[in-house]
């Protein structure tokens, strides 16, 4: 059965510039008019045909989607979900996605999720979080919107904001920790600021503390590994829990609880955020 993407409302736009909003590269614009696999109104069309406001555009993606992951029957915390994109919690404990060892990720359970629906989709998470890091995860539903996005997380427009319970009392209520970041050397999979390293900037904001913890909203504006938990331990307070920057405990507390970002079909910026989780309140 051909699954397909429809397109309704749209003004002004050649097919071409519509397909190009995505943020699509010319070689996947070149795949789509090769392939045959745009219509309008039921009818191929010249990409450089002007929609008219009346007119349906369809896709026909079956030779986009191919790229399939085993699926796993566990439940998924479904925050949104529409024809273009999926927004779920991943609890902390699990993987995003295969590592060839484990897969009992998010990624197969969004796969059993899809399957589920009766569609057959590549998945496609557009951001990772470490294993004990729960939070909010977004994922494109078809290629057009993965390429939206992902133009979106290039440019800084995608925006994440984090809760992180840390060791110690903050002596600054905010601050912007502006260091680079590279691998440690020494220790396997491990990081540290460094001359040497990436860029990395991470802001912070103290909701609340006391003498021996600070509850904090942190925003990252780079996309290192670790980076959260490598800048908090630079500055003296590790998060509580962290066995890697710190003393591994029952529970690391670090969650992604907001994200904004455009929506890729219809551009408008959309908003979530999770409540406090219980335990982080001190």
């Amino acid at each position: 059965m051909a699954e397909k993407l429809v397109f309704r409302n749209i003004e002004s736009l050649s097919v071409r510039e519509f397909l190009e909003s995505f943020h699509i590269s010319n070689k996947m614009l070149y795949k789509l008019k090769n392939s045959k696999a745009v219509s309008v109104n039921s009818e191929t069309i010249d990409f450089n045909y002007l929609l008219k406001s009346n007119d349906c555009l369809t896709i026909e993606i079956n030779n986009f989607e191919k790229k399939l992951t085993n699926p796993y029957d566990r439940p998924l915390d479904i925050i949104f979900e529409d024809e273009d994109i999926l927004l779920v919690r991943k609890p902390p404990g699990i993987l995003v996605h295969p590592d060839g060892n484990d897969n009992h990720t998010l990624d197969n359970i969004v796969s059993y999720h899809y399957l589920k629906q009766g569609i057959r989709r590549t998945v496609r998470h557009c951001h990772r979080l470490d294993v004990d890091t729960g939070g909010l995860i977004l994922y494109a539903k078809h290629f057009l919107a993965s390429a939206h996005l992902n133009y979106q997380i290039e440019k800084n427009l995608l925006k994440k904001r984090y809760y992180a319970l840390v060791l110690g009392k903050m002596e600054n209520t905010f601050g912007t920790i502006n260091l680079c970041i590279g691998k440690n050397r020494h220790e396997n999979n491990r990081y540290l600021v460094s001359k040497s390293g990436k860029s990395a900037c991470t802001k912070y904001r103290v909701l609340k503390s006391n003498e021996c913890h600070s509850l904090l909203e942190v925003e990252i504006f780079t996309g290192r590994r670790h980076q959260i938990r490598v800048h908090l331990k630079h500055i003296g307070h590790p998060i509580v829990g962290d066995s890697y920057y710190g003393k591994k405990g029952d529970r690391f507390f670090l969650e992604a609880f907001y994200l904004s970002f455009l929506h890729p079909r219809n551009k408008k910026q959309l908003e979530f955020q999770l409540p406090l989780p219980d335990d982080f309140k001190i």
